[in-house]
């Protein structure tokens, strides 16, 4: 279970994971390149296109699968929350360069990487996410999947990303567990079992 940002930290936890490993002068960029958690607002603006770099994209969001009625959640000093919210959170990855050869390379080096990306354990998380208190607990994971687009969805984002759409991939987070901080109600616990039962004649 996660906090609310648990959005925001996966998506920064795997930009600085790439960050880290990227082979910046293998790959001969001719200025420091972008690792950016980037809306599509960032993409589309043909006047100014973006630097070249890897962004990552949000742009679905569904509920988690089964289950989905997940029963509430207990902390470890006993208290009880209302469940979680299970959220499946589907990210596209772009490699923008200003020449084909460098996006090629880029995008051949960052399906690699994300290829070898073992399951993002909580701590791996907390460790790269910026500033703030722990987002997830240690014990959690985080995979993300290679989710290729059937060729109607990926029409449908090329469309909204004229400008700046370039060859990428697509990823699925499946059941981030979203923390609700709303405790849930309890009843007494039970000491005592009434029947209801009465002898024949008994008035």
């Amino acid at each position: 279970m996660a906090r609310y940002d648990a959005i925001r930290a996966i998506g920064e936890s795997v930009l600085e994971m790439m960050r880290d490993a990227c082979p910046v002068a293998e790959l001969q960029f001719p200025a420091p390149p972008k690792f950016e958690l980037a809306s599509f607002n960032t993409l589309v603006d043909a006047q100014t296109p973006p630097p070249e770099g890897f962004y990552l994209c949000l742009w679905r969001v569904g509920i988690g699968g089964m289950p989905r009625n997940l029963p509430p959640r207990r902390t470890r000093d006993g208290l009880v929350f209302r469940p979680s919210l299970p959220v499946d959170l589907y990210f596209l990855l772009l490699p923008v360069a200003r020449s084909a050869d460098r996006q090629a390379q880029m995008l051949g080096w960052v399906l690699g990487f994300m290829h070898d990306l073992p399951a993002l354990t909580g701590e791996t998380i907390n460790r790269y996410t910026k500033g703030g208190p722990a987002v997830f607990a240690a014990e959690e994971s985080v995979e993300l999947i290679a989710d290729p687009l059937s060729i109607a969805d990926y029409l449908a984002l090329w469309d909204r990303v004229k400008s700046g759409f370039q060859a990428g991939m697509t990823y699925v987070a499946r059941m981030v567990l979203i923390d609700s901080d709303r405790p849930e109600a309890q009843g007494a616990l039970v000491t005592e079992r009434q029947l209801g039962l009465r002898r024949p004649g008994a008035a």
